[in-house]
């Protein structure tokens, strides 16, 4: 059974980050090999028959680790789909490689090249596969989390009048954009994220990265940039829960 965690960090991203480096190199070597006459070097050889042998193992225990999420609901069932075309793209691929790299020390006949066009394609599938898989890997992370954010925008609130002091105490109150536009100088820097409202002001020189990037999200809709640098990492999503004050109506 495939552990859930590896020294604290979800296996199931690391084994797809080895699928997302290693079968590409290796489709990629391959195409080279069959194309390129100078590559078909013993080290380069061996080189992308070792990093195949490896992506597909790697496929196969992130296809493994990718079920035992599905059943705490935590992974589409698309990604699960690509997730699988990748490990059989990879299989058959590793398959086809071998038997070009072992009729490519025979004497040159048909077989070989019609093997070399079919570990073309394949590798060129393989590669759109891992790209697909990659992608509604992240987009279904990334819909985890907006759906996370839009259930909490939902909880009941109180309306009550909002002090410009992040270290003053306030119930949550509904804000409107306009407010919040307001507020847009690095005195007195409010943003939304996904809905949220926050009182960054006193963030910006606590900033782990400098107080360049809190400064551009003052008085606006910061969510795309936030997300597009931090989505997923729940240390920054922490850190900007303690500056929530309210929510954007």
């Amino acid at each position: 059974m495939i552990p859930e965690t590896v020294f604290g960090i979800p296996a199931h991203p690391l084994i797809i980050h080895a699928v997302v480096v290693l079968l590409p190199l290796g489709a990629i070597g391959m195409i080279a090999m069959v194309l390129i006459r100078p590559f078909r070097g013993k080290v380069q050889k061996y080189f992308v028959a070792g990093t195949l042998v490896a992506a597909t193992g790697s496929a196969f225990l992130a296809t493994q680790s990718g079920k035992a999420l599905s059943m705490a609901d935590s992974v589409s069932e698309y990604h699960q789909d690509w997730g699988t075309r990748t490990f059989y793209a990879a299989l058959v691929l590793t398959a086809l490689s071998a038997l070009w790299l072992w009729l490519d020390t025979r004497p040159k006949s048909i077989y070989n090249t019609i093997t070399g066009i079919l570990v073309v394609i394949v590798s060129l599938a393989a590669i759109t596969a891992t790209v697909l898989a990659g992608h509604s890997g992240a987009e279904s992370v990334w819909l985890e989390d907006t759906d996370m954010n839009t259930a909490n925008s939902t909880i009941p609130v109180t309306n009550s009048t909002i002090t410009d002091s992040p270290e003053t105490e306030t119930p949550i109150t509904y804000i409107s954009f306009a407010e919040v536009a307001q507020h847009a100088t690095a005195d007195d820097c409010w943003s939304v994220v996904n809905g949220n409202v926050y009182d960054l002001t006193q963030w910006i020189n606590e900033h782990p990265g400098g107080s360049g990037p809190v400064e551009s999200m003052c008085g606006i809709d910061a969510s795309t940039p936030f997300n597009n640098q931090h989505n997923g990492q729940g240390e920054p999503e922490t850190a900007l829960a303690n500056f929530q004050i309210g929510i954007v109506r």
